[in-house]
C-alpha cells in the first residue's frame, strides 16, 4: 500500500466517523413522536367546524351589513375587526368580496392573497374553507381588464403588483408553490 491508498483509507475513515456524529447528533436533537398518531381526518373536521362556527358568530353583524349593501359600515367594522383579531384571515376575504362588489378590482385581489397567505387551507378544496371558486371568479374577470390596463399605462406599479396578485392566486389555487 502506497501513501496515496493510505490518505484515502484515513480521509474515508474520516468522513464516516463525521457522518456517524452528526447523524447521532440529529437522533439527539430531534424530539420523537412516542403517542399514538390520533385520527387526523376527524380532529381537522372537528377544528374546521369549531372554527367556521365560531367566525359565523364572530361576523354576524359585520356579514349581515354587507349582505344589505352597507360597504362602509362592514369596512369599519372589519378594520376594528383586524386590529382585535390580526390573526383572522375571515376579515380579509370579507374584504375582498366587499371590494369586489364595488368593482375595485386590484385591492381585492390583495385582500385575498393576504387571506391565503395567512390560511393556506382557503385554496385547499378538500377543506370546508375553500374560497377558490370566487377567487378564480375575480381572476377571470381582472385578468383581461388589468391587462389591457398594464398596456396603457405599462409603468404603473399598482398594476404590476395585481397582476403578480393574480398569477400567485392562480398558482396556489392550482396547487403550486408560492
Amino acid at each position: 500500500m502506497d501513501r496515496l491508498d493510505k490518505l484515502n483509507s484515513v480521509l474515508l475513515a474520516v468522513l464516516v466517523l463525521i457522518t456517524a456524529g452528526m447523524l447521532i447528533q440529529h437522533k439527539l436533537t430531534v424530539p420523537q413522536n412516542t403517542g399514538p398518531a390520533p385520527d387526523n381526518r376527524e380532529t381537522l373536521i372537528k377544528q374546521y367546524e369549531k372554527r367556521m362556527a365560531s367566525d359565523a358568530n364572530l361576523y354576524k353583524a359585520i356579514i349581515a351589513a354587507k349582505d344589505e349593501n352597507r360597504f362602509k359600515d362592514a369596512m369599519v367594522q372589519l378594520d376594528e375587526m383586524i386590529t382585535s383579531h390580526p390573526e383572522n384571515p375571515k376579515s380579509y376575504v370579507l374584504k375582498a368580496e366587499i371590494f369586489t362588489e364595488k368593482g375595485n378590482l386590484v385591492n381585492a385581489l390583495s385582500m385575498y392573497r393576504h387571506a391565503i397567505e395567512m390560511e393556506p387551507d382557503l385554496v385547499d378544496n378538500k377543506t370546508p374553507l375553500f374560497i377558490g371558486d370566487s377567487v378564480m371568479d375575480l381572476i377571470t374577470v381582472a385578468r383581461g381588464k388589468l391587462n389591457r390596463e398594464k398596456k396603457l399605462k405599462p409603468n404603473d406599479a399598482t398594476l404590476t403588483i395585481a397582476l403578480d396578485n393574480i398569477y400567485y392566486l392562480q398558482r396556489r389555487i392550482a396547487g403550486g408553490c408560492e
